[in-house]
């Protein structure tokens, strides 16, 4: 079977990790996919919230490594040159990873009929409640004008979760759509952790934003029994530096027996080895459409203390942690001193419930054959 070319658009990516989880998908997809496909990977020259460019990288040409071919903008961006070099690829389908993204979605859309390739379009949640309150009036205009001139008519969509497809069908009630779950590379983790009673080492994978409720974590902390000892990491970038101020100075008030410290951001290599040092994931997040850091920390034998806005929320029948309404603090509180005050063999059945869970939940084969269909299935051949 002739290799088809998939033509991947996304604003930031490696070697950038601030932009998180998006990143962590399409990573992933295309190292287990590269075989089957071509992927061309268009994006731009510095990470989310940088101005500095990345010093390993030469922008404005194409150049290819690990069977991927890349093309990094710099700064100077017009229309008509995306437009422009897309239809150099010659691809047979533009899959497209964002839906607010200025150049690398709205752009696209806009000019779909000039394109000479089919759209796939992967919201990456910004359709949801949360991402539709930041710039509000501005984002319903659009969406009411891209209806009335029927950009999105010819666009297919991929979306990761229910949750995510009824916050597209919301807006798009005829939309023609594919669910199929995000993936992660991480490996399956096998064996014990260190582990004494009434301590905890808890950590924090993700930006540091006020959607991701770090503030409301250490204020959980601050609750927590004087009988346990918690240890918490934090790794992610501070996308908000306001926000981290104010993280900072409730950390400046917790007892004596809780321990936090910042580790700055992590590189994917270090990820799986990372997590593995620690207990529990600690992330009582506002909204996650997938939560690439709560499947890792699942795979490397982590439960998770995570809330109910996310695709995990049966997590607790399983034994693999809990999932719990934003609401109610103490129930937080309450299951981390749970976590603490086991003993490391009775810690030992959520190391196991972590990765049987993951693993029920993931059929790693099953959702990349979903994947070369959806790709195969919207292409031009």
């Amino acid at each position: 079977m002739t290799k088809l070319k998939i033509l991947v658009l996304t604003d930031w990516y490696l070697p950038g990790t601030k932009a998180g989880g998006p990143v962590r998908s399409i990573f992933s997809l295309l190292s287990l996919l590269k075989n089957e496909f071509h992927f061309y990977v268009i994006t731009t020259n510095k990470d989310l919230g940088t101005s500095s460019p990345y010093k390993t990288i030469k922008p404005n040409s194409w150049f290819k490594k690990d069977d991927i071919n890349y093309f990094y903008f710099d700064e100077k961006i017009s229309s008509n040159e995306i437009i422009k070099l897309i239809n150099s690829v010659n691809s047979n389908l533009i899959y497209v990873n964002s839906f607010w993204s200025k150049y690398f979605s709205v752009t696209i859309v806009k000019n779909a009929k000039s394109l000479n390739a089919p759209i796939l379009l992967a919201p990456r949640g910004m359709l949801s409640y949360g991402a539709m309150q930041i710039k509000k009036f501005k984002k319903q205009i659009y969406l009411t004008l891209a209806k009335i001139l029927g950009w999105y008519n010819s666009i297919s969509f991929h979306v990761t979760n229910e949750v995510e497809k009824q916050d597209l069908l919301k807006q798009f009630p005829k939309a023609n759509l594919q669910l199929i779950q995000n993936i992660s590379v991480a490996s399956k983790f096998s064996g014990t952790k260190t582990k004494s009673k009434n301590e905890l080492n808890l950590f924090y994978l993700s930006r540091i934003a006020a959607v991701k409720n770090l503030h409301f974590a250490l204020e959980c902390l601050k609750e927590v029994s004087t009988d346990c000892k918690i240890n918490y990491t934090i790794f992610g970038n501070k996308e908000d530096a306001i926000y981290w101020n104010r993280c900072q100075e409730i950390i400046h008030t917790l007892p004596s027996n809780i321990n936090v410290i910042y580790k700055g951001e992590l590189e994917f290599t270090e990820v799986e080895k990372t997590i593995n040092q620690h207990h529990a994931l600690f992330l009582p997040t506002l909204n996650e459409n997938f939560g690439h850091s709560i499947v890792e920390s699942l795979c490397t034998g982590c439960p998770v203390i995570i809330s109910d806005q996310t695709p995990w929320n049966d997590c607790e029948n399983y034994n693999a942690g809990v999932a719990l309404p934003l609401i109610n603090k103490n129930d937080f509180v309450l299951a981390i001193e749970k976590l603490a005050k086991l003993t490391p063999e009775e810690f030992n059945s959520y190391i196991t419930g972590a990765v049987n869970y993951v693993n029920l939940k993931i059929d790693l084969n099953k959702n990349l054959e979903l994947y070369k269909s959806m790709f195969r299935h919207y292409a031009k051949n």
